[in-house]
């Protein structure tokens, strides 16, 4: 059994997102590691913010276990945290672990909680990013053992309300998926279905299918090697400024 500190899947790998006019720092609670960047330094807020949560997290798990070892989701305590009900939902969209949402959640209710305090603001956990910013963002998605890792850029309009990315690296060929939603923890749930039904022989084309039926998904970029599928509304280049092929199979 996962010790009861772990309370999620980890993600020991980050999309690199810079944004301007910021300072960044990084906030460790445990196995809990995030990297922030704002207009200010926020390091005691931010700490507060991810001991609390991971209290309500932790003692959930110690009253209701199964909530830890589901593969899919179950039924939720109507006195649950607030944390907790929001990744059982997100998981609900598509039917994955409540679970491996909870670091997207993570760093959605911890960038809630620093909002106030910085108009534009990246809080990172893993490979999930909250995100609300006043100015055009690049992220360098990373797809560690394909040619494309760290060289494929998204390039990210300046956008009104706060939104999520997650990357999930499922393995088998799959070097990464990342998908844009409303939030951290809802591309999180998405990005971990696609990649767990590519990995378990799904037709590519089905699958593909499935992603371009949800309605909270905003984009979606498969690297597998050197092929690159991207779906959405989403402008791609590469990281040495020239345009990059949006087609699968390029």
């Amino acid at each position: 059994m996962a010790s009861l500190h772990d309370i999620y899947e980890r993600k020991n790998y980050r999309n690199r997102i810079v944004l301007p006019q910021s300072v960044s720092f990084e906030v460790e609670v445990r196995e809990t590691k995030l990297q922030i960047q704002a207009h200010s330094d926020l390091s005691a807020k931010a700490k507060d913010s991810v001991f609390r949560y991971r209290y309500q997290v932790e003692e959930y798990l110690r009253q209701h276990p199964a909530f830890r070892e589901t593969s899919a989701p179950i039924q939720v305590y109507a006195a649950a945290p607030e944390i907790v009900r929001y990744s059982d939902l997100s998981s609900r969209s598509t039917g994955v672990a409540p679970m491996s949402c909870m670091s997207g959640a993570i760093a959605d209710f911890v960038g809630r909680d620093l909002a106030d305090e910085s108009a534009s603001l990246v809080v990172t956990s893993g490979g999930d990013a909250f995100i609300r910013s006043a100015f055009p963002l690049e992220v360098c998605l990373y797809a560690e053992g394909s040619p494309f890792h760290e060289s494929i850029v998204l390039a990210m309009p300046t956008l009104r309300h706060c939104f999520g990315i997650s990357t999930y690296v499922p393995g088998k060929g799959i070097h990464a998926v990342t998908v844009v939603s409303r939030s951290a923890c809802w591309a999180s749930s998405f990005a971990r279905d696609v990649g767990d039904r590519m990995t378990s022989g799904e037709a590519f084309a089905s699958v593909l299918n499935r992603a371009g039926s949800y309605a909270d998904v905003g984009g979606i970029v498969v690297i597998a090697g050197t092929t690159i599928f991207a779906g959405g509304d989403l402008v791609i280049r590469s990281a040495n400024g020239s345009a990059a092929d949006r087609r699968a199979g390029t």
